[in-house]
């Protein structure tokens, strides 16, 4: 494998690793939802149900800032892996 190569897997593997945390915040918020709402009407907004305390507890919250956190990351680290194999393109 190239150099190039190396770097870009890694960037798209450290991405993957973020997503997949990104992934197990937001099940998490799900889990903190307030009484009687159903993940249906958490989910399903226009808004996504962001930063609402009607729909999630506190700890709910945090677990949301998480997944966006890394959600964001993953994205970074994704756009880097394609700059990667782009820029130093043979």
């Amino acid at each position: 494998m190239t150099p190039q190569a190396l770097v870009a897997a890694a960037f798209a593997l450290a991405g993957l690793g973020s997503a997949g945390v990104a992934v197990f915040h937001e099940r998490r918020m799900h889990r903190h939802r307030q009484p009687g709402v159903t993940y249906a009407a958490a989910t399903l907004r226009r808004d996504g149900g962001w930063r609402r305390t009607d729909l999630f507890t506190p700890e709910g919250l945090r677990h949301q800032a998480r997944a966006a956190r890394f959600g964001m990351m993953a994205v970074a680290l994704w756009v880097l892996a394609l700059i990667a194999l782009v820029a130093w393109a043979e």
